[in-house]
């Protein structure tokens, strides 16, 4: 009886060590360049979320103004007993043409920035906010005073490629009516 024996191999068992290091080459020059990836993916996030925090301040200060605008305007139409314009407390309205208010400081939140706490995120300046009273339209035949009003904020938000922090600002700018 005849037994089979296994074929011949050719010599060839594995990998080499030089495809081994080749394999290992290409793996880490593929891992280093999905770090650069994530880190440039994270810098986008947390510049895109400054900016719509600086965004959401100036458009909450543009509000505060309007309301003003409304709360002067329901007033020299039908004043609150005992109150003018002038002792209505009104921050914003009562700037003159091209004035603007002192500057206000946010958190990183987006929140006034509050001094007496001990939380950093609280308490430091991240947005620097002015509202400007751009100029009068004019007279809206006798629905108030139409103007513009216009609110900067300035922030810092990344460091650049030479570790320089670098400062951004959004200006954005409304028509209101007011007395």
């Amino acid at each position: 009886m005849r037994t089979r024996t296994a074929p011949a191999t050719s010599g060839q068992a594995g990998f080499s060590m030089i495809e081994m290091l080749m394999t290992a080459f290409v793996l880490a020059i593929g891992l280093l360049g999905l770090c650069l990836l994530q880190t440039m993916s994270l810098r986008g996030g947390r510049g895109s979320r400054s900016l719509t925090t600086a965004v959401r301040v100036a458009s909450a200060m543009l509000d505060q103004v309007e309301m003003e605008g409304r709360l002067s305007w329901l007033n020299i139409n039908g004043p609150i007993k005992g109150q003018t314009n002038a002792n209505l407390g009104l921050q914003y309205i009562t700037l003159g043409p091209g004035k603007s208010s002192p500057d206000t400081y946010y958190n990183v939140q987006g929140n006034l920035t509050d001094t007496t706490s001990a939380d950093p995120t609280v308490n430091s300046n991240m947005y620097d906010a002015v509202v400007t009273y751009v100029g009068d339209v004019g007279n809206g035949a006798g629905v108030g005073q139409i103007s513009n009003f216009s609110v900067t904020v300035a922030f810092t938000d990344a460091v650049g490629a030479s570790n320089q922090k670098i400062t951004r600002q959004v200006v954005l700018t409304r028509r209101i009516t007011h007395g």
